[in-house]
């Protein structure tokens, strides 16, 4: 099982502007992972949903991140079909709404 390079909302900002730089298929090689953690499409993506999921463990539930959650699977289905300007800009939808929320 992959490990993602987040425990907090903190970090997990930092992850979505990671990923957001790289996909769909630029991601630099992981050091000291096998084959299986190296990062994918999917994994970036399955990244991002825990992320949000950590989100809402750490600061509730709140109307921000399920608007991220609609978001990311727009960019989810804008960069599977090909559009990947239109979901680089869904994830920067993202970016932007999480910075309002407070963490550190």
């Amino acid at each position: 099982m992959a490990k993602f390079p987040f425990t907090d909302l903190h970090g997990f900002k930092d992850y979505v502007i990671y990923v957001q730089t790289y996909l769909p298929d630029r991601f630099p090689p992981r050091q000291a992972v096998g084959p299986e953690d190296q990062w994918t499409f999917e994994l970036a993506f399955r990244g991002l949903r825990e992320g949000l999921a950590l989100a809402v463990d750490e600061k509730g539930e709140k109307p921000v991140f399920q608007q991220c959650g609609r978001l990311v699977e727009d960019a989810y289905e804008l960069y599977r079909a090909g559009d990947r300007r239109a979901g680089f800009f869904k994830l920067e939808e993202v970016n932007k709404l999480l910075k309002k929320v407070p963490s550190q």
